[in-house]
């Protein structure tokens, strides 16, 4: 690139958000993934008593044909229907007779059946039922958990860090921009997302504000203005990678066609056919940028905090 840094920033005396560096399970999140399991193994049996959350099946016998049936269903507590019938089922049991006085006058409920949704209660039953190989205790559940999902979780939050560093790198750093260069970069940049949204049946000229439409140019000119930013980022992450893996981008963006190639869904030549040269050399040397940045001592550091 013509364009560089001239004066780059020491990217260890960017702060990391601390938040951006949280990896590890919690206790807290693993009961609550536990709970779900409990519920995810639910099941349901009969009961002898109603209780608040049953499924009750009543005999109902009343001189109003609305609840005159062999056959009713209430659901106590979910709201479903007037709460004095749900609640005249509390505490019953099957066999026994509620009366309750309503506005269709009086109902004589008979219970019929009484069904009770279970949950597996938290424990070495539960975690058998999930069938996983050389996990048959909770304590070894918890174990392997932790052990299946804290690698990439970890991953995550270094990629998290790396893209704030590489935000503070791009602001804090100087550089010399060359504006041949960056009016070609951003009108390519600008021509293939106008283009998307066309494609995509959006019409980029209905305008933000007011009524009047915009002219495809005074889009693009707007867009242009919008994304100028990310010329300035480029370079910043280009020179990052470059300086990171001592390998320049035309080196990096050759030996990442065919993995980029297949991401898309492509070949080789249909990517370079199809995807501006400026998008790909965006995409790999941010990704380059970031991976690299995610392995530095720094990063690693602040996640082992």
């Amino acid at each position: 690139m013509k364009s560089y840094v001239t004066k780059p920033f020491d990217y260890t005396l960017i702060p990391v958000d601390p938040a951006l560096t949280l990896w590890r399970v919690s206790d807290k999140e693993l009961n609550e993934h536990l709970e779900t399991l409990s519920h995810n193994h639910s099941y349901e049996a009969a009961a002898l008593t109603v209780q608040m959350g049953d499924s009750v099946a009543c005999r109902g016998e009343s001189t109003s044909p609305r609840w005159n049936r062999p056959v009713l269903l209430f659901y106590p507590g979910r709201g479903l229907c007037a709460k004095v019938l749900e609640d005249a089922c509390i505490g019953a049991r099957v066999g026994e007779q509620r009366s309750v006085i309503t506005e269709d006058g009086a109902i004589t409920l008979t219970v019929l059946k009484i069904v009770r949704r279970s949950y597996m209660p938290v424990g070495d039953a539960l975690v058998r039922e999930e069938h996983i190989p050389g996990v048959e205790t909770l304590t070894a559940y918890r174990k392997w958990y932790r052990e299946s999902n804290e690698p990439t979780r970890r991953l995550y939050a270094s990629y998290r860090c790396a893209l704030q560093l590489i935000h503070g790198f791009a602001a804090k750093s100087e550089f010399s921009l060359d504006q041949e260069e960056k009016d070609t970069w951003l009108h390519a940049r600008v021509d293939s997302i106008y283009k998307a949204m066309v494609d995509a049946g959006m019409d980029p000229t209905i305008p933000k504000e007011g009524f009047d439409f915009l002219t495809e140019e005074q889009v693009k000119q707007n867009m242009y203005r919008e994304y100028e930013g990310m010329f300035t980022e480029l370079v910043a992450k280009t020179y990052l990678a470059e300086t990171l893996t001592g390998r320049s981008l035309s080196e990096l963006v050759e030996s990442r066609l065919s993995a980029l190639a297949a991401e898309a869904h492509m070949t080789v030549s249909q990517l370079k056919e199809q995807v501006p040269a400026a998008v790909i050399e965006e995409k790999v040397a941010g990704d380059v940028a970031m991976e690299e940045l995610a392995k530095t001592a720094y990063v690693q550091e602040k996640l082992e905090k």
